[in-house]
């Protein structure tokens, strides 16, 4: 397959080196000329995207700041691509019906890069919610805090498009995984509620932390916390039920079940990063079989469509729209 890259930041390098690692070698990626990030020898610049079905690109991953990923994803549909979309879908309702109405038209397989559904403990903990394992749930709380100042050394952590609102930056957005995968559990969100934190410790544009309530249609009343100024990194989920509680920490490779009786443990791996880059190997490996037309996207448009929707409604009850 040839694969063209839109954008080679951090994320967009990595999506690479799993494709390396997966044998893959024919790859492109899309140069404005305005960018310092050097081209790996192993990959040819195209100008634009019109050069890329004269290039013969079967599938393209969008990699660029999120304020640009609709209107890149539009492009690439038009000329009949497979697309690969990294989270969020968008930063706003711009060309959201556009896109959908071209890949509906033209058939145009689409997978959203929510990596954290392809990570063996959330995948593990959905599999033990469908079995009836905690019983019939009742609440789920998940909570990611990482500190955005230490993220790259040596970079001003307030010019990055994570941190900056007019190119789709603020924690909700960028931090979108828990509110995505909570969904794939329990069902669509019919109902929102949101606080900020106050205080701007990161002295970023977009808002730096939020405490979110949500009401899915299955009755599950589940609750996220996300920030940006959170030392040590930490992410983890826990899914409270009538016959016990689900639990994960990220930096342990284990998923335990907790009742008055008893705690059981499933370890899933060799360590929390170990696990992590599994996660996308597997998005990788899911998406080359969506490009291929072999399996249906385990989140597409749809999903992101329904995703952005939810956040978007999160980021008015704060007052930040």
């Amino acid at each position: 397959m040839k694969f063209l890259l839109c954008g080679l930041g951090s994320i967009g390098k990595r999506h690479l080196n799993v494709l390396r690692n997966l044998g893959e070698k024919e790859f492109f990626c899309l140069r404005s000329g305005n960018s310092e990030v050097r081209t790996p020898g192993d990959v040819i610049e195209l100008r634009s995207i019109s050069e890329a079905a004269g290039a013969g690109i079967t599938a393209a991953l969008i990699t660029n700041p999120t304020s640009l990923h609709v209107e890149t994803a539009i492009e690439l549909a038009k000329q009949g691509i497979a697309i690969f979309i990294e989270k969020p879908l968008g930063k706003d309702h711009s060309g959201i019906h556009e896109l959908s109405r071209i890949c509906e038209e033209k058939n145009i397989p689409v997978l959203m890069g929510y990596n954290f559904l392809h990570h063996p403990a959330i995948h593990f903990m959905h599999k033990l919610v469908n079995e009836g394992k905690a019983g019939k749930v009742i609440s789920a709380r998940a909570q990611f805090g990482t500190y955005m100042p230490g993220w790259h050394k040596g970079e001003d952590h307030t010019r990055s498009y994570a941190a900056q609102k007019h190119l789709g930056g603020g924690v909700v957005l960028t931090s979108i995984h828990a509110q995505n995968y909570l969904s794939s559990f329990f069902g669509e969100v019919v109902e929102v509620k949101a606080m900020e934190t106050k205080g701007n410790t990161t002295g970023i544009e977009g808002e730096e932390g939020i405490e979110i309530l949500m009401r899915h249609e299955s009755g599950v009343l589940s609750s996220v916390h996300l920030n940006f100024f959170q030392k040590p990194y930490y992410r983890n989920c826990q899914i409270i039920g009538t016959g016990g509680t689900i639990f994960w920490d990220f930096m342990k490779p284990v998923v335990k079940f907790m009742n008055a009786d008893h705690t059981d443990v499933w370890k899933l791996g060799a360590g929390a990063f170990e696990l992590l880059e599994e996660s996308y190997r597997n998005q990788m490996i899911h998406f080359i079989e969506v490009a291929k037309r072999e399996v249906h996207p385990v989140a597409g448009l749809k999903e992101g469509i329904r995703d952005l929707e939810v956040a978007l409604k999160i980021i008015n009850e704060i007052g930040r729209n």
